[in-house]
């Protein structure tokens, strides 16, 4: 691949992982709080799944280290579970090309549950307790991943992102 296609729609990826952590960042009722999806989390999966020989493991990182500042928690906590589902994408990343949209969907809500566990364990080992785990939002994951899927691959389509 050449460097000008390699470049090609980069402003794309970032504006929609952008928009993702202002999603997160959207302010919701505290009864809505647990039904919040994870938004980078699933832009994230969809470029690993997309192009993953541009987005990977230090895009996750980073990624996860502007998370942990905006949402206040430990340094490192989103990051590295971001890393890890990242890992795991890109570990079947060939397979989950492959599948139907609903059993991407069935897979993304999986990741999210490895995801948000993780985010829990870690954030209350470095002790800051958060009441419950955000169960519900696994669903709302799994639910809103054929659409992201759908809107992301139409919008890189259209411009034209490698």
């Amino acid at each position: 691949m050449s460097q000008a296609n390699y470049r090609k729609g980069s402003w794309f990826i970032g504006l929609s992982l952008a928009l993702a952590m202002v999603m997160t960042l959207f302010p919701l009722p505290d009864a809505w709080q647990l039904w919040r999806p994870a938004w980078v989390m699933l832009v994230l999966s969809y470029w690993s799944i997309r192009a993953p020989e541009r987005v990977g493991l230090f895009w996750a990182f980073v990624c996860g280290l502007l998370l942990d500042v905006l949402l206040g928690t430990s340094l490192g906590v989103h990051s590295f579970a971001l890393a890890l589902t990242t890992f795991i994408i890109k570990l079947l990343q060939q397979r989950i090309r492959l599948f139907p949209l609903w059993k991407q969907a069935l897979m993304v809500a999986f990741l999210s549950l490895i995801y948000i566990m993780i985010s829990f364990w870690l954030i209350r080992l470095t002790g800051k307790s958060e009441e419950t785990m955000a169960w519900p939002s696994v669903i709302i994951n799994g639910l809103l991943w054929p659409w992201l899927y759908l809107l992301l691959r139409n919008f890189s389509g259209f411009l034209r992102v490698n």
